[in-house]
């Protein structure tokens, strides 16, 4: 079976983030949106979810944000009802769905945001949405990406690894749903793997053998560093990039790249990178990328979020923190 078949069969399988409508949303993407965009470049706009699966967490961006619209794109009929069953649950008016692959989405209309949390990996070639991010934006959108991270994920990817060595001598052609075999090598993905819980449910609902097949049994996994994430956004037409945060176990950080302007506790710190003060002004005499380098290579994200804008964007829509190194000398 090619991997592209495997895929939309596991996901049918196991919806991501859950088969269950549960009784909370996932609120992770609007606090994320929150914290990016400054309030009137979204209230009463158009967002875009590429790669939606059930919903939660476009359901809980929608229901932060009454006024504005908001459609999700999945290949997949099963995450779509999941979807569709937490918008009515939550009565939501301003949240409809389309069942698309991502590489042939592509309407009249376009959005004013465009977002996509832990889709692209996923894709045989992730360029491609990239590219369905760009067509479908307008000309002063922006498109808010989170991907995993290849430095903080290593661990976890080689256990997919070997596991997926044993499950295709084991299983053959259904490999990537041998449920057996990944419990027989214990792998199990942390519920704070990426900063925080992966799925707000509440009554002990939470899909995680969902997301346990997600982690270990898909069938394409790609990761990584912020440098590999630019080369495809420039690649495809964006104009501009800005590293919104990392996250890790139990950790989630916005980057800012004056780092000393911004001590709250949401921020990365100097003193959580282990940077001396021998070594602090050279730090800050630093390129913009060269400062997220320094960062991925010291704190060993697991996750990583970037924003990409056209040409023509109006970054005033972007909190100062975000844009802080277009002032520094």
């Amino acid at each position: 079976m090619k991997k592209r078949a495997a895929l939309e069969a596991m996901y049918s399988r196991y919806p991501y983030p859950s088969k269950n409508a549960g009784n909370n949303l996932i609120y992770d993407l609007a606090a994320m949106a929150g914290s990016i965009f400054t309030i009137d470049c979204l209230e009463g706009k158009s967002v875009l979810d590429l790669g939606c699966g059930s919903g939660h967490r476009l359901c809980g961006m929608a229901s932060m944000y009454p006024e504005t619209q908001f459609v999700g794109v999945d290949m997949t009929a099963e995450s779509l009802n999941v979807a569709l069953e937490l918008k009515e649950k939550h009565n939501l008016s301003n949240v409809q769905f389309i069942r698309s692959a991502i590489e042939d989405f592509m309407t009249d209309k376009k959005f004013d945001v465009v977002v996509s949390t832990g889709v692209f990996h996923h894709m045989e070639q992730p360029i491609e949405g990239f590219k369905a991010a760009y067509r479908n934006l307008k000309d002063d959108g922006f498109a808010l990406i989170w991907l995993y991270h290849s430095i903080g994920e290593r661990e976890r990817l080689n256990l997919r690894d070997a596991l997926q060595i044993l499950t295709k001598k084991k299983s053959g052609e259904n490999w990537f749903l041998d449920i057996e075999a990944m419990h027989d090598l214990r792998a199990t993905l942390h519920t704070h793997q990426y900063g925080s819980e992966t799925a707000l449910q509440e009554n002990g609902d939470v899909d995680q053998l969902a997301i346990d097949v997600d982690a270990f049994l898909n069938p394409i996994v790609n990761a990584y560093d912020y440098n590999g994430i630019i080369s495809m956004s420039s690649e495809v037409g964006f104009d501009s990039n800005f590293c919104c945060g990392f996250n890790r176990n139990n950790e989630s950080r916005l980057f800012a790249s004056c780092l000393p302007k911004y001590d709250a506790a949401c921020y990365l710190s100097i003193e959580e990178l282990g940077i001396g003060e021998s070594l602090r002004d050279a730090f800050e005499k630093l390129d913009y990328e060269l400062k997220i380098n320094v960062a991925e290579y010291l704190w060993k994200p697991n996750g990583i979020s970037v924003l990409c804008t056209k040409s023509t964007a109006d970054l005033a829509h972007l909190a100062t923190w975000l844009r802080s190194h277009q002032n520094e000398v």
